[in-house]
């Protein structure tokens, strides 16, 4: 048995920031290219850019310091690096409390009781 979450940020019942632009970013940061980074997670380039700039809108500010004709690859801005700082804290946080904090205990505790009859 095991705990699943999924964690996304919301502004206004919209959301603004989840697991697949984190990822996006997480791998333009790594290569310094937006299509090395959409060709990991086997997006076209056109798809990659395109989820950007939509994120960029819900957030309102920019996620991509792009060089010239995109000749010079990709940086992350200022703003970017911090939300993804921030969230990758948050994804460590949440790990933590999966796999050693209250959820593991809990997760402990239903598979003592044993399988349930239905």
């Amino acid at each position: 048995m095991k705990f699943a979450y999924k964690i996304w940020i919301e502004k206004d019942g919209n959301t603004v920031f989840g697991m697949g632009i984190y990822r996006l970013l997480e791998l333009v940061a790594e290569t310094g290219s937006l299509h090395k980074a959409a060709q990991e997670l086997r997006m076209s380039y056109r798809a990659a850019w395109g989820k950007i700039r939509d994120y960029e809108e819900r957030l309102g500010i920019g996620l991509l310091e792009k060089g010239r004709h995109g000749r010079t690859g990709a940086r992350l801005t200022p703003e970017a690096e911090m939300i993804l700082k921030h969230f990758q804290e948050i994804l460590g946080e949440m790990e933590t409390m999966v796999s050693a904090g209250p959820l593991a205990k809990i997760i402990d505790r239903i598979e003592d009781i044993g399988p349930t009859k239905e």
